[in-house]
């Protein structure tokens, strides 16, 4: 019977083992989607800033393709806090962030 222990005890930590190394990939998947999400919405909010945006709304779209009227070029940085899609991840490096402060 302790040849039977024994054996379900390696196959425990083995699979223990394989339990925590898919952990860490999955882990480091994530970490990677939320970098690219983090990096393209920041372009979506940088291009879309002159016509209008899903966050910002799309009011200026209208005057922004009037005759005659120029594009807007100021204040084409947005607010961290217009970062919809970063935030809704608790595991973001934005949310991250906020919670060592």
């Amino acid at each position: 019977m302790t040849t039977k222990q024994g054996v379900t005890n390696v196959d425990t930590r083995q699979e223990l083992a394989e339990l925590v190394r898919r952990r860490a990939e999955i882990s480091d998947t994530l970490a990677n989607l939320e970098r690219q999400i983090y990096a393209f919405e920041g372009s979506y909010l940088e291009d879309t800033h002159q016509y209008g945006n899903i966050i910002r709304g799309w009011d200026r779209y209208q005057a922004a393709t009037k005759p005659n009227v120029g594009p807007d070029k100021r204040n084409r940085k947005f607010k961290e806090n217009e970062r919809l899609f970063s935030k809704s991840s608790i595991t973001s490096m934005v949310n991250s962030d906020k919670s060592s402060h």
